[in-house]
């Protein structure tokens, strides 16, 4: 039976993958709070992923064979104070501290990378983005995890690594957990539904249970030699804004409400405006504009390619 470390386990991927994979391997589950519970059948351990000395010690203690590493400091927000330096810190330069930590206990380890496909930058013409396309992060978020992925793609180069999948997520989703379609298609509150512009603007988006499934099929086919995979992940198919809008009004989880047509000028205007006024950030503001009136779609070929077959779609997920 392998054993498998999964940080960020109390997450919303992290416990997904937690109750899932612990059917089948032995799990220590890393957070900075507890995880455990009477139900649970994974041991759950505390530590500070930026703790060097706490990482060296539960790797040597319980010498991961895989290593999932979803923990992280996630999306920052208009206004924020977090610093560049603390999402740094935290989403590379731990990370690469992790991936020494268990390569020292294992030197075979599989170590899997949640990183986002928000590496790229966000897509303006309007095609299909691959893993071989030039990366352009617009956010520190973004920022650090591609930089996270380049210290792990340094200890493979050097052979220290042997084994890497970097998984670029799409924007991840529930029925329970969906605010990354939801502020794409709500006013504050959900008063209203807003379609911007035509609405037919698509997205990738990736519901957790096909995170979940891949990640268990990867482990499953899991190739004996050295690897180095960058892959997008995602849903079979993207959803465009009308669709998402659709969908909701018909599930349970989400209310029924008006829907607003919102032309894309009254959404540039004020973006310029903020652009203008914090101009050390006006690539990042745009970039909010970018992903309501644009296409950003990713190519999941090389996850299909694996063979894996999607388990749920959006309307499977919120209305069957």
């Amino acid at each position: 039976m392998k054993t498998i470390l999964i940080t960020g386990a109390s997450g919303f991927i992290g416990r997904a993958l937690c109750k899932e994979l612990s059917l089948r391997y032995k799990i220590i589950a890393l957070d900075r709070r507890s995880c455990s519970s009477g139900q649970n059948t994974y041991i759950s351990v505390e530590a500070n992923i930026e703790d060097e000395k706490a990482l060296t010690n539960v790797c040597n203690t319980y010498l991961p064979d895989v290593v999932i590493h979803c923990a992280g400091l996630a999306h920052q927000k208009l206004g924020g104070k977090k610093k560049a330096n603390l999402y740094e810190n935290i989403n590379s330069v731990a990370t690469e501290k992790l991936a020494n930590a268990a390569i020292s206990s294992n030197s075979d380890v599989y170590f899997v990378f949640l990183s986002s496909i928000s590496v790229y930058g966000e897509n303006q013409s309007n095609k299909r983005v691959r893993e071989i396309d030039n990366c352009f992060p617009t956010s520190d978020y973004a920022e650090s995890k591609l930089s996270a992925e380049t210290r792990l793609k340094r200890l493979y180069a050097a052979n220290r690594l042997k084994k890497l999948d970097v998984l670029r997520l799409a924007p991840v989703y529930d029925a329970k957990w969906s605010i990354n379609l939801e502020k794409r298609v709500f006013a504050p509150k959900k008063m209203f539904y807003l379609r911007f512009g035509s609405g037919e603007q698509k997205m990738s988006a990736l519901a957790r249970r096909n995170l979940v499934e891949f990640i268990a099929f990867r482990l499953k086919h899991e190739i004996k030699k050295r690897f180095c995979n960058s892959i997008n992940v995602c849903d079979e198919q993207p959803y465009s804004f009308n669709e998402i809008i659709e969908t909701f009004q018909k599930t349970k989880y989400q209310p029924k409400r008006k829907v607003l047509n919102i032309p894309l000028y009254l959404v540039a205007l004020p973006i310029h405006f903020i652009a203008l006024l914090l101009k050390h950030k006006s690539i990042w503001i745009y970039s909010f504009y970018n992903k309501l009136a644009n296409d950003l779609v990713f190519d999941n070929k090389r996850m299909l390619d694996t063979g894996f077959k999607h388990k749920v779609c959006l309307k499977s997920v919120f209305i069957n």
